[in-house]
């Protein structure tokens, strides 16, 4: 019997496995959980603490050695499995009606075994008045319009939501679901498709230093972990501190291992957010929504509109419909399990060395983040790199930049995206590899392109926006200047079915939906609004004008 230390868990060496050291920290987990020990104080999910120390010392005294994501993921489940659930509130609303038919949605708030609320539809058939059977007698006696309600008059809470994929919610839209909403509209993010860079336009914020968490900089010649900073030590990204309300890291890493709970906690968080709000406009983002629909799919994004409706049922009900809100999400989702690819093994195969520090021209480093469609390369040599991986089945797209264009290539061939005075063109070297062709000439026959094929950012959204890769010309460009302060040399999109990440995810979660690419299932999201003012397709850089115009989000923190 080995003996416990001063924290109270038994030492660990260099060759321990992942598995004992679960089992051990799970021993000790649970024993504090029946002594009442310092865990408790983890009830409400701080990254500061847990077990009476910090996460990092936790890791540390482990005797694990892997990469800061692993290390994280195996706290993750450590604290899962030991019993460190979601907090248990849940909204008191009913999850389900007494009926839902063309006369309107009825509800039995107070479970007196009838309806004592409802939304009821207008003229026209949309879902649009409130009513109150405050007497029990079985007849609504109050009844408010929500269209009634000024937009300047009322709060209004924007839900930033994850992962949203725009047919399938359009479907369930046209389904009548969430039905008292304008109707959908398009939105398209930048490239690429990642979270953290699409809010950080959204919300105006600055830009981040790299595409994702762990990234490369060149300047000091070492990966940056952001992971581990968010993580463990509570920093938030400028786009995070903009907001009234979001999980922390550490208890999105929860999420994703056990979403179902943490979405319904999330959505009562979300509530009391609001309703504590000093501001009229409350802006929320829920890390749930994209763990949920990456853990169980369009089973996943069911969950999600369900949870969603009974949100804005329960402000519905305690506000007398006197609210405003509106819902967006950051990029689509591809609906479809992916299998796991090493980027690393063919890139050696081609004569480079993958290492974590450049110091010569056959040393790449690799940006690869969670299981998704997106992944880069850091290198001295992109043509080369790009061009070696390119010829890979499981590749969409290589980008790098050639001077002052951005070469995007494929296994077909390669083509050019140039930008001048604010207007791009994109011009097929060798192929097609956007299959833009009719695009192009769409746009030169509209008089919308000058002899050259330059066209305005305008005119590429409106002629792309349901095409393979929408708006696909200025978000390349983009993504090479100024989407991040230190943009990598090569960026990779994987075909969907496939995904390159880091294996130790794989341990811990089952992904049937992912995101990150260029292409439309990847890319495009939805946005719908009770103001009025959602009218067509957006950028995401448009939203806040749209939504609110003239609002710039405080920096809360």
């Amino acid at each position: 019997m080995i003996a416990a230390d001063k924290h109270g868990l038994t030492p660990m060496t260099p060759r321990s496995t992942v598995g004992s050291a679960l089992a051990d920290a799970i021993c000790v987990s649970r024993e504090n959980v029946r002594q009442g020990g310092p865990y408790l104080a983890l009830r409400d999910i701080r990254p500061q603490s847990s077990f009476g120390f910090r996460h990092s010392d936790l890791i540390r005294i482990s005797g694990i050695r892997f990469s800061g994501f692993a290390a994280i993921l195996i706290l993750v489940a450590i604290l899962a499995i030991s019993g460190c659930a979601a907090p248990s509130a849940r909204i008191p609303f009913p999850a389900q009606p007494i009926e839902r038919s063309q006369r309107g949605w009825f509800y039995d708030v107070h479970g007196k075994g009838h309806a004592d609320f409802g939304l009821l539809p207008d003229e026209s058939g949309k879902l649009d008045v409130v009513a109150y059977d405050d007497d029990h007698s079985g007849r609504f006696n109050r009844r408010y319009r929500l269209s009634d309600y000024a937009n300047d008059d009322v709060p209004h809470l924007i839900l930033l939501l994850d992962s949203i994929p725009f047919d399938a919610f359009m479907q369930r839209y046209h389904a009548g679901r969430l039905a008292w909403f304008d109707t959908p509209q398009k939105l398209i993010p930048p490239f690429p498709s990642m979270t953290e860079l699409i809010y950080t336009r959204v919300l105006h914020a600055p830009p981040l230093p790299g595409m994702i968490d762990q990234y490369y900089d060149p300047e000091t010649g070492q990966v940056q972990n952001d992971v581990l900073k968010r993580a463990l030590s509570g920093y938030e990204e400028p786009w995070e501190r903009r907001l009234h309300y979001h999980a922390s890291m550490f208890e999105s890493g929860l999420a994703y291992i056990d979403p179902r709970p943490w979405l319904g906690a999330e959505l009562e968080r979300a509530r009391v957010t609001f309703n504590d709000s000093p501001d009229r406009i409350t802006l929320v983002y829920f890390s749930s929504a994209s763990c949920i629909l990456s853990r169980y799919g369009a089973t996943g994004l069911d969950e999600l509109v369900d949870g969603v409706e009974r949100l804005c049922l329960r402000l519905f009900y305690e506000r007398q419909g006197a609210i405003k809100i509106s819902i967006l999400a950051d990029h689509g989702h591809n609906l479809m399990a992916s299998k796991n690819i090493s980027l690393a093994d063919p890139l050696k195969a081609a004569g480079f060395r993958v290492t974590d520090r450049i110091n010569g021209p056959d040393d790449v480093v690799l940006e690869i983040n969670g299981l998704v469609t997106y992944a880069a390369v850091r290198t001295w040599r992109p043509e080369k790199v790009a061009a070696s991986l390119a010829v890979l089945p499981q590749i969409e797209l290589a980008m790098y930049l050639d001077g002052e264009r951005v070469i995007v290539r494929s296994s077909r061939g390669s083509a050019a995206v140039e930008c001048k005075n604010r207007r791009v063109r994109y011009v097929p070297l060798d192929a097609d590899v956007l299959n833009y062709s009719s695009v192009v000439d769409a746009l030169k026959t509209a008089g919308k392109a000058d002899a050259d094929g330059f066209a305005s950012d305008n005119d590429w959204f409106a002629a792309t926006l349901d095409h393979q890769f929408p708006d696909a010309p200025r978000r390349v460009w983009d993504a090479f200047h100024g989407t991040a302060v230190h943009p990598p040399e090569v960026m990779l999109t994987l075909k969907d079915g496939f995904c390159a990440g880091l294996p130790e995810y794989e341990k811990y979660i089952k992904m049937a939906s992912t995101h990150g690419g260029l292409n439309q299932l990847n890319s495009a999201t939805a946005i719908m609004s009770m103001t009025g003012r959602v009218k067509g397709p957006l950028k995401s850089k448009q939203v806040l004008s749209v939504l609110e115009p003239g609002f710039e989000p405080a920096v809360r923190k």
